[in-house]
């Protein structure tokens, strides 16, 4: 063991100097700037030797005080935050959408079962089959494997574009933007089958993704959006009979784990964009999922005054984002559309100004949507969402009048209803059956 200590000595020092012949180098920086640079590079270096030998992790004992429970039975009874759906009120919604939606029950029946199956379409790929245990480090598409033993600041270096190899392809799997549809599969079937794989997706992806190591956690963009599709998915399963107490503490305890990664790495810099904005949404989630703790109110509060500054940094006065992409407008305007919502239902307000803005990004939308319901290609695009909450094996890339359903009912406006042309699905999700009955009145 002595041995051991003295080696992981030997490689700090050595990293150390590697650090200071790089800081020699920028001798025209300030040395307040060095200072501070160094310091981070340290602490990154030593933590990459030490995180094998101690990993993250959060004892139940330690999760409890955290959240200020004394026992777990006080932790499970606990009331879950309002949503954007009463759980309660799941037969009710469900004989809604059978009316409203018929074609699309038998649809999400289809895509949920592809999912359980392991069969997956990303990024262009066709349907892939992943076998009977999913590799969330894999890229299916050339058979390369992230190491999963890699410290996440360490896999960067593996992001290269000297193979073939796409990084976006694990990413996308572990955002799980499929677990609504296994959760409305749920609802509309009552058949346990769709709980127990969501249960043993997220144990499977726990237990394969320890905390800051391996690919996954390399981008706080995807543990942002990932950490907003585990809740959305929890709470269509939440009522369960096939979710155990014992997988409840598991899944509480690494959402958690996920807030904290996703605080100590905001990707903010002098020039922002959707990144930024997505891990801000993802702590706006999260601060109102644990709301009733010291660590979720402080996430819920960064997160809620990052909202109202990166509206007025990310989208001009006209409502148009400032990245210039049509992509990525829809991709901000679900951002800011999505924890605004979830916020209201919680009942958290914005200045009428933030509002106005919001609104004019919706307007935006209405203007730019063709006479065919498409969107025009113009600027970077990768189809980047937050979630996909309808038709997940085959949602149109180019089709963002969803949005437009969603802002007609929020801002009651006429022109949005009819550039809209229907009421669509995904809205209804997000402004449930008062939504739908406002829309209508329009």
């Amino acid at each position: 063991m002595k041995s051991i200590v003295m080696e992981r000595k030997k490689k700090i020092w050595v990293e150390m100097r590697k650090i200071i012949r790089k800081i020699n180098k920028a001798g025209m920086k300030p040395p307040s700037i060095l200072i501070k640079i160094a310091t981070e590079r340290t602490k990154s270096r030593i933590r990459r030797y030490t995180i094998i030998f101690h990993p993250v992790k959060l004892s139940d004992t330690a999760f409890l005080n955290a959240l200020e429970y004394k026992t777990e039975h006080d932790f499970l009874i606990h009331q879950l935050p309002p949503f954007f759906f009463n759980i309660t009120d799941n037969g009710k919604i469900v004989e809604l959408l059978k009316k409203e939606y018929p074609n699309s029950i038998e649809q999400t029946i289809n895509e949920a079962d592809e999912i359980c199956n392991h069969i997956f379409n990303l990024l262009g790929s066709g349907k892939q089959e992943l076998g009977k245990e999913i590799n969330w480090h894999l890229d299916f598409k050339t058979g390369f494997r992230w190491n999963t033993r890699t410290y996440y600041l360490g896999t960067r270096k593996h992001i290269t574009l000297d193979d073939d190899s796409d990084v976006k392809v694990p990413w996308e799997l572990s955002r799980c933007q499929h677990l609504v549809t296994l959760g409305k599969a749920y609802w509309y079937t009552n058949d346990e089958r769709y709980t127990k794989e969501f249960v043993e997706q997220i144990e499977s992806w726990i237990e394969k993704n320890p905390v800051e190591l391996g690919v996954n956690w390399a981008c706080t963009m995807d543990v942002a959006i990932r950490a907003v599709n585990w809740i959305w998915g929890y709470y269509f399963f939440c009522g369960s009979q096939s979710s155990t107490n014992e997988f409840k503490i598991k899944f509480f305890k690494s959402l958690y784990l996920h807030g904290r990664h996703i605080v100590n790495n905001l990707e903010f810099g002098r020039i922002r964009g959707n990144h930024y904005l997505s891990d801000i949404a993802g702590l706006v989630y999260l601060g109102i999922f644990f709301q009733e703790t010291r660590e979720g109110k402080k996430w819920l509060e960064k997160g809620l005054n990052a909202l109202k500054e990166e509206m007025k940094v990310q989208v001009y006065p006209d409502g148009v984002d400032t990245e210039g992409t049509i992509s990525y407008h829809r991709l901000v305007t679900e951002l800011f559309i999505s924890t605004t919502l979830l916020c209201h239902k919680n009942g958290i307000t914005f200045p009428d100004w933030y509002m106005t803005r919001l609104e004019r990004m919706i307007e935006f939308i209405m203007y730019y949507t063709k006479p065919d319901g498409t969107a025009p290609q113009i600027g970077d695009n990768d189809d980047g969402r937050l979630y996909i909450l309808s038709n997940y094996g085959n949602w149109s890339r180019l089709d963002h009048r969803y949005l437009l359903s969603v802002g007609a009912v929020v801002f009651k406006r006429e022109d949005f209803k009819d550039a809209a042309g229907e009421f669509h699905e995904e809205a209804f999700w997000l402004v449930g059956a008062e939504g739908l009955n406002i829309y209508k009145d329009i």
